[in-house]
């Protein structure tokens, strides 16, 4: 890029955010819809750092509309301020000026524009060389390599709560624009949306499980904090902000393959017995995850399972009043609900408990096209919608089986599986996977994986159904169905 001290000077906080905020409510991202969006002017800026000329980090605060109790949604919105003559030398996503990286016209109407800085490579140019100066970084020639290869980012699309951005190593006959970008690989840099005190699992799991020696996390190459005043306390808080990677080439996330495996299925051909294939040594895959986090993190007691039924029940609640249509759609689903929960409740005890992936479904695994094809589990940042906290705490392994039991039927879904008997082998495969892989269980313990596993995969359809109203409401379906299928008591 040219010369960026000659772009014009920063438009007032104000002005800024009335650019911003249009565009902001636009993104999945951004977690505050339909009855809980913030008032129209309501957004506050509570963090601005410049990372170069022309770059800034921001921290924008939001509340759900008619609270001023609950603590405020906190935004991660980094910014470029670029000329239109610059702004045309470069595309966003593969495409022209005006897409998805390009926020507005600058407010003041001088021929500038604000870019979404996750679009930019001013932006991760400075990020870059930021972690370098902090420390935050595992990999300091792999961080390099991120500021000399920025030019050719590229954003991945159709992401829900973050912004992933790929940085290419250069490809055949590409001339390398540094010693580190030719020695290094491709990496990938995710940019958190919604922040909140307190260090991102995502970053910590990851580092963690790289020291333990497990070897299907992506090596961790840096990463970045912000440090801002709280507005409701005045107290100073803290929280990672983004992380880098290596990226895994020469891969497929779980979702694209298993949703293909669904459209090719031919019963008991090869696309079925692939798919059983694959299930199987997903579900090993997982069972290994978790002895890792134990290991690497610890574990503590499971605690009591009437106080697991008793949050269930809360975020029952929670769900139902997101979406109430859902009791009418679904008689009987109350009563259900109370049964399962009752017995969870009566179970004697439950196994231990280890920190968790939190948000685990096949769009979180990528699956190797080599010869000896193994799985990788990515993001472990948990639900985005649960607070940090609960995401940090340590949960019971059961509840990453559920997430992946209930993302087969979102593939099965989308991919338009034709063969009714599908879902449930690629499921009961990965029930066999997974447990063939764990600790041996008495029978007391089955009883007990059983009934937790129940009542955490209702939990979670409910859960997904609040999330496809806010964000997909043609999907919707995707979890009623699943939950039809729950009420019923069998498989599907």
């Amino acid at each position: 890029m040219a010369d960026r001290t000659q772009v014009p000077a920063w438009p007032e906080d104000a002005a800024l955010l009335a650019a911003l905020e249009s565009w902001m409510r636009d993104r999945r991202w951004f977690p505050l819809k339909g009855d809980a969006a913030p008032e129209p002017g309501s957004l506050s800026i509570i963090g601005s750092w410049e990372l170069a000329p022309s770059v800034r980090d921001l921290l924008v605060s939001a509340r759900r509309t008619g609270s001023r109790q609950t603590a405020p949604v906190l935004m991660h919105v980094p910014v470029v301020l670029e000329s239109a003559a610059e702004l045309a030398r470069f595309a966003v996503d593969g495409e022209a000026p005006g897409s998805e990286g390009v926020l507005a016209p600058a407010p003041d109407g001088s021929q500038v524009a604000l870019v979404d800085g996750a679009h930019h490579p001013a932006f991760w140019r400075a990020w870059a060389l930021a972690a370098l100066e902090a420390g935050t970084t595992v990999d300091p020639a792999g961080t390099r390599a991120i500021a000399q290869r920025a030019q050719r980012l590229r954003v991945i699309t159709g992401e829900q709560s973050n912004t992933s951005v790929v940085m290419p190593a250069p490809a055949e006959g590409q001339e390398a624009q540094g010693r580190e970008d030719g020695a290094t690989g491709d990496v990938i840099v995710k940019l958190f949306r919604v922040l909140a005190a307190g260090r991102n699992p995502d970053v910590e799991v990851c580092v963690a499980l790289a020291h333990d020696g497990w070897q299907q996390v992506p090596p961790p190459v840096a990463w970045s904090t912000l440090t801002w005043s709280d507005p409701d306390t005045g107290q100073e808080a803290t929280t990672d902000a983004a992380v880098a990677c290596a990226f895994i080439p020469r891969a497929r996330d779980g979702f694209s393959l298993f949703c293909d495996l669904a459209r090719q299925d031919d019963a008991g051909g090869p696309a079925r017995r692939r798919a059983i294939e694959l299930a199987t040594d997903l579900g090993a895959t997982t069972a290994r995850m978790h002895a890792h986090l134990a290991s690497a993190l610890g574990t503590a007691d499971g605690g009591r399972p009437a106080e697991l039924a008793a949050g269930l029940r809360r975020r029952a609640a929670w769900a139902l009043d997101e979406v109430p249509a859902l009791i009418g759609d679904l008689p009987g689903l109350q009563g259900r609900l109370d049964a399962l929960l009752a017995d969870l409740a009566a179970l004697p005890r439950l196994a231990a408990a280890t920190r968790v992936h939190g948000d685990y479904h096949l769009g979180q695994v990528l699956h190797t096209s080599s010869a000896e094809g193994h799985w990788y589990v990515l993001d472990f940042e948990g639900e985005p919608l649960r607070p940090l906290a609960e995401r940090s705490a340590p949960d019971q392994p059961a509840r990453d089986v559920a997430g992946m039991l209930r993302s087969f039927d979102y593939a099965a879904a989308v991919g338009r599986v034709q063969d009714p008997s599908w879902l449930p082998a690629v499921r009961a495969a990965f029930l066999r996977g997974y447990r063939d892989a764990a600790p041996p269980r008495t029978p007391e313990q089955e009883r007990t994986e059983d009934r937790l596993l129940a009542a955490l995969e209702f939990d979670k359809a409910l859960y997904e159904a609040v999330y496809e109203a806010r964000n997909r409401p043609t999907w919707l379906t995707i979890p009623v169905n699943g939950l039809k299928a729950l009420l019923a008591g069998g498989e599907r």
